[in-house]
């Protein structure tokens, strides 16, 4: 299915789906329900309805909630009717409020929890889905639209005009607003979804946050693309009970998430002494029938590949930003081998990559943002004159096509011979040889044990002081949890080069400052002892 903008979708996925389930919402511990694409599409058709008669047509629309059913139909209503602007739902409440004045919103779609940092902002038109506005701008969109109103479901769509604003979470510098057009979103969703197998066959767990465009496009748009049915997972605490629930085949996560799956498995095959089965790992976790989990945001620790594909699960990691609409490179499961497990796959149809003579990632394709908004010169800083979009990530492309991401370009290390170091390559060597005794790691270029003033590698460490334990089963001291890292540390060095090396350790008992998406930043603060 080829389609140029979201209102098209929305006229193609309702008459073609039909009854089929759209959305499975769950309605009590043990219970669901159904919401057939013929409803879901009638519902966006009547919200943006009323938002065209309110005067709202072309105006910036804001969206705030948890993940829910009525986010969806809000997203599409707003990115139809004018421009919609996804907020992160994690961020405190100054932040919030200078988003919607920074993103020159007139509209805010919200849920209760956000009911007093909405009353105290500045947008003329607010509507929490969890009070009667919601449903009675339901009611009215619905009146009018079967009464004949068609200002909604015959507008016209420009798919290159703005239609989502998109504000950046960075571990250094500001917020962004990275514009995207209809065309920007849906070329993205096709040409990802023909690179790997994705049908309407699919059954999806919908769990990453919805701001994310990972999740809103990937996980969400283009299943819906595609007649998959979208299981809203309630929260994070209930991702097992959910998989149980809803049985899915397939799902959109992060490393972390990721990680946290594989350590019940593991704790599991403790337990009972013995590896489990690919058909035990299905039954008691995953639901019985997943077969593929597609993973972005971060590096994945390869050796979860080999873990997971003996599970009878493809664990399949992708690349992509929040500039490039956003996936750029994606892995097929059928041409991963040794030689290339570690990359973050080929190049996606209708994208093109290259390498920059200093090594950074530049892209170039329909999938490439408009800009930045209201900041031209952030904008000429990272587009090119012919279209090439500087991703400020380093990498290579080998002889097969396969990308293979080295670290961020702004934290590149040069050693004192002039090596590059990436702190990222450090930072899982850590994780993956003593992850049982790092909660978290960051590795940048401090002063030297001599103090001389040149930068070398240096690592700060925050310790699992109280998980590890002894093979008698006996809580680790502190001084074994340090001690044990510092072995850690001595075992990665043998195996680099000098110039790798880590010449010093930092250990803090606070947890580093990180973003809403969970990455720590890399600001003075996270170096601290």
């Amino acid at each position: 299915m080829q389609i140029k903008n979201l209102k098209e979708m929305l006229e193609l996925i309702g008459g073609k789906y039909g009854q089929r389930a759209a959305f499975s919402i769950k309605t009590g511990e043990d219970s669901f329900k159904d919401i057939s694409y013929e409803d879901f599409v009638g519902q966006v058709n009547a919200l943006g309805t009323f938002l065209m008669t309110q005067g709202l047509g072309g105006k910036h629309i804001a969206v705030i909630s948890e993940n829910r059913y009525e986010w969806i139909v809000a997203y599409l209503a707003a990115i139809c009717a004018g421009v919609v602007i996804p907020i992160d739902r994690d961020l405190p409440e100054e932040s919030i409020h200078h988003l919607l004045e920074q993103g020159d919103a007139e509209a805010v779609f919200y849920s209760d929890v956000y009911e007093d940092i909405m009353a105290n902002s500045g947008v003329k038109t607010k509507i929490c889905f969890d009070n009667p506005e919601y449903a009675d701008a339901l009611a009215k969109g619905a009146e009018q639209a079967a009464g004949g109103n068609a200002c909604f479901t015959g507008l016209g769509i420009d798919n290159d005009r703005l239609a989502s604003m998109i504000f950046t979470s960075g571990t250094t510098g500001f917020s962004k607003g990275v514009m995207l057009s209809h065309r920007n979103i849906t070329n993205n969703i096709h040409n990802a979804t023909t690179f790997e197998k994705y049908g309407e066959h699919e059954v999806m767990l919908s769990i990453l946050p919805y701001h994310h465009a990972f999740e809103c496009t990937l996980g969400i748009m283009a299943s819906l693309a595609f007649g998959c049915t979208v299981c809203i997972n309630d929260s994070l605490k209930y991702i097992p009970e959910n998989l149980q629930l809803f049985k899915p085949t397939v799902m959109f996560l992060v490393p972390a998430i990721v990680n946290a799956m594989y350590s019940k498995l593991t704790a599991i095959e403790t337990a009972i002494e013995r590896a489990l089965t690919p058909f035990e790992v299905q039954e008691l976790v995953f639901g019985g029938r997943l077969s593929a989990i597609f993973s972005g945001g971060a590096p994945l620790n390869v050796e979860l590949i080999t873990k997971f594909r003996d599970y009878g699960i493809s664990l399949l990691q992708g690349y992509g930003l929040t500039e490039t609409s956003p996936v750029v490179t994606a892995t097929k499961f059928d041409r991963i081998n040794d030689s290339n497990i570690a990359s973050v796959g080929e190049v996606i149809p209708g994208c093109e990559v290259k390498i920059a003579p200093d090594g950074e990632i530049w892209i170039k394709g329909e999938n490439v943002m408009l800009g930045y908004y209201k900041n031209p010169e952030a904008t000429e800083a990272v587009i090119t004159e012919d279209g090439w979009f500087k991703s400020g990530d380093l990498g290579y492309i080998d002889e097969n096509g396969f990308v293979f991401i080295n670290g961020r370009k702004k934290n590149l290390i040069i050693a004192s011979g002039g090596e590059n170091v990436y702190p990222e390559e450090i930072e899982q060597y850590l994780y993956n040889i003593k992850g049982e005794l790092i909660e978290d790691a960051l590795i940048y270029g401090g002063d030297d044990v001599q103090e001389t003033g040149r930068e070398v590698v240096t690592a700060v460490i925050v310790p699992k002081f109280e998980r590890p334990e002894t093979e008698e089963d006996a809580p680790l001291t502190r001084e074994q949890v340090l001690e044990g890292i510092r072995d850690a540390v001595d075992e990665i060095n043998e195996k680099l080069p000098v110039y790798k090396q880590i010449a010093k350790i930092k250990f803090r008992e606070r947890p580093f400052e990180k973003t809403t998406s969970r990455k720590v930043k890399r600001n003075k603060e996270n170096t601290r002892e």
